[in-house]
């Protein structure tokens, strides 16, 4: 159910209150309790969720309390880490955009940029004049592609980190919160301990960047999961345990467990929820009992965490809504109009939970077999398309691992699996034994998928029957991708490492070969002829990695009519020879421009030029944070929190800092 509201924002709220100190209410088949109850740890449920079941979610989020901190009789289930999630390349503007999953599904990141103002949210750093504090650097692109600083947005919150930026029209969005890049999904998992998180959300006006003013600052009880933004609406979905200080966290006999779980019944439901958080006004959102909860729980179960979508228009940041489920969650996928949450609370199996985009109204539920991995990107792994959610998913309960598509449509309350790969017809595995999942990328009617042990197969998997997919052809060469960008024509660039193989000493006669990560390669490859995939060409660099391995939003594109510029962040390490006989260990940082035809008949990947910065001899700036815009034929790289302005030419000079 959708609760909207016209003044204030929360993560996930529950109103009402079980009355009598004892904690009995009209949906409890107890009338009084005499020992502590037995409560079943968070489990997976294969059925769906509602808001309506015989089970209130009050009862059943109040249980997850008491199981989260008291129920040392059953076996406890851990949290998994959260995941923020999901990139398509910009292919009509004369500057470059973020490099997001899904085309015009926005993500938050570091810079926005508009072609006339970039907007740069710096990083907190510990230098020898002190530490300096998170803000907006508001800089103007003059006639000569220079900058000048016009402003510094700093938002009404206090946080040490500031999570990403949104650009949308003359709204700026700030999104902070209390931890460095920290959203996982067992901070505060004991109802006991006040961990005290919130989310920031700051909108300002920034239709004169000169003079920009704050419009909206709230803040939300919890942490953050992920965020996305479609036109004016920002999407939240975030994390929230309750917390109760009059618990006893000590508590080991019957009557102090009891006690406990009375005091759990007895606490208004308002009162454990998250608030959001005006001005000096602080307010609930959701009906506890609006909260969706797995339709099959029973008096038995519970769950104490709770995940909330939240929208806000960013034109009208007044005008917001929000939907509850109390379930796990890893991750997130968002389409244009569907987001899904994904949970893989067994460790088997991996549960998907659609919602609309359109009402935040709850869809359906389904699972696949496996999970989604950890290497690369997850939300890479998930697409949908035509309606059908498509997953590829690592199983290992078995002496050997299986990488399964699988393709899901929603029927009624549930996504039904409609096909999986392999299968019967099509047995032949996606990777060989004991090879891992790197990268995976949807692209339209097909998937590319990458494994590796010891060299890199890149599958091309045809979905143009939904309900037929087959591998169409292989190729195998040395090392692997760990993120695959989309090009026209068919043509795909993969970044990931070299590898070679070290021999080490064995018992037996001959010695054992390891593959060996050697440095930084990007691939050209060729998918025209699917059942025939090649690499065009490549490009290595020792001892070497780029942040795009990682984090697909390092990745800078610009394309016209199937001609492709590229930019990556890249850090190289390199041992000099120190006094005494020692050694100095330094990074390189710089910025590796890439273009490509995909219009003439044998496409290269051709090297324009590498912009390197030197790094404060005192403090080292992790590159991972490194970004750039492409203008024209100007280059804008930010390494930390400065801005060096390059030209796309071969041995171009560095201006700057900005």
């Amino acid at each position: 159910m959708k609760t909207v509201l016209t003044a204030s924002l929360t993560l996930v709220v529950l109103s009402g209150a079980i009355s009598g100190c004892g904690g009995s209410s009209s949906t409890d088949p107890e009338v009084e309790l005499t020992e502590p109850p037995v409560i079943n740890q968070a489990k997976a449920f294969d059925g769906p969720l509602s808001s309506s079941t015989s089970l209130a979610a009050e009862r059943y989020i109040k249980n997850g309390i008491y199981a989260a901190a008291f129920a040392a009789r059953n076996e406890v289930t851990s949290n998994p880490s959260l995941i923020s999630d999901a990139a398509a390349p910009t292919f009509t503007e004369n500057f470059s955009t973020t490099n997001t999953a899904e085309q015009g599904v926005d993500e938050a990141d570091r810079i926005e940029y508009d072609g006339d103002y970039l907007y740069l949210a710096t990083t907190q750093q510990w230098l020898e004049s002190g530490v300096t504090q998170p803000a907006i650097k508001v800089m103007q692109r003059n006639a000569d592609f220079t900058l000048t600083e016009l402003d510094q947005i700093q938002p009404d919150l206090d946080y040490l980190n500031i999570n990403g930026l949104y650009l949308y029209q003359d709204r700026l969005a700030v999104i902070g919160n209390d931890f460095p890049v920290y959203p996982l999904a067992d901070v505060a998992i004991l109802p006991w301990y006040d961990a005290q998180a919130r989310i920031g959300i700051s909108i300002h006006d920034v239709s004169t960047p000169s003079d920009t003013s704050q419009v909206s600052s709230i803040e939300i009880d919890g942490n953050l999961l992920s965020s996305r933004r479609i036109e004016n609406n920002l999407y939240i979905v975030s994390t929230y345990t309750p917390y109760i200080d009059s618990l006893d966290p000590t508590a080991t006999t019957e009557d102090a467990l009891l006690n406990n779980y009375k005091a759990i019944l007895a606490t208004p439901a308002s009162a454990i929820m998250p608030k959001i958080h005006s001005g000096q006004s602080s307010v609930v959102m959701n009906d506890i009992n609006d909260c969706f909860i797995p339709a099959d729980a029973t008096i038995r179960d519970g769950h104490a965490q709770l995940i909330t979508v939240t929208r806000i228009n960013l034109d009208a940041p007044e005008d917001r809504a929000s939907t509850c489920l109390s379930t796990f969650a890893f991750m997130t996928y968002t389409s244009q109009d569907s987001l899904y949450i994904a949970s893989n609370l067994d460790g088997s199996d991996t549960h998907f939970h659609k919602l609309s985009l359109s009402d935040l109204q709850y869809q359906a539920s389904g699972k696949v077999t496996g999970q989604i991995g950890w290497r690369g990107r997850p939300n890479l792994r998930t697409d949908e398309q035509d309606g059908h959610l498509r997953v590829v998913s690592t199983d290992y309960s078995g002496e050997q691992s299986v990488h399964k598509l699988t393709i899901l449509n929603q029927q009624g309350n549930q996504l039904q699996p409609v096909a999986e790969l392999p299968n019967a017809s099509q047995p032949e595995a996606i990777g060989k034994p004991n090879e891992d999942i790197y990268a995976v990328r949807f692209i339209e009617d097909k998937a590319y998928v990458v494994t590796f042990e010891r060299v890199d197969p890149l599958y091309v998997i045809d979905l143009s029957d939904q309900q037929s997919p087959f591998i169409a052809g292989s190729l195998e060469i040395p090392g692997f991708s760990s993120y695959l960008h989309p090009l026209k024509n068919d043509l795909i660039l993969g970044v990931g490492q070299a590898v070679e193989f070290a021999q080490i000493p064995s018992t037996g006669e001959q010695p054992i070969e390891i593959p060996v990560t050697s440095g930084l390669k990007v691939s050209l490859f060729d998918a025209r002829d699917p059942e025939n995939p090649i690499e065009l060409t490549s490009m290595e660099t020792p001892y070497a990695y780029s942040p795009v391995e990682f984090d697909y939003k390092a990745f800078t594109v610009l394309e016209n009519a199937g001609a492709y510029r590229f930019a990556m962040p890249m850090e190289q390490w390199r041992t000099d020879s120190g006094p005494a006989n020692t050694s100095l260990i330094s990074a390189i940082n710089s910025l590796l421009l890439l273009e490509t035809d995909t219009n003439v008949e044998t496409p290269e990947l051709v090297l324009v030029d590498k912009l390197s910065v030197q790094n404060n001899e005192v403090n080292y700036i992790y590159s991972g944070e490194d970004r750039s815009v492409l203008h024209g034929d100007s280059v804008y790289y930010i390494h930390g929190n400065q801005i060096w302005l390059g030209q796309w030419m071969t041995n171009s000079d560095l201006l700057g800092p900005y």
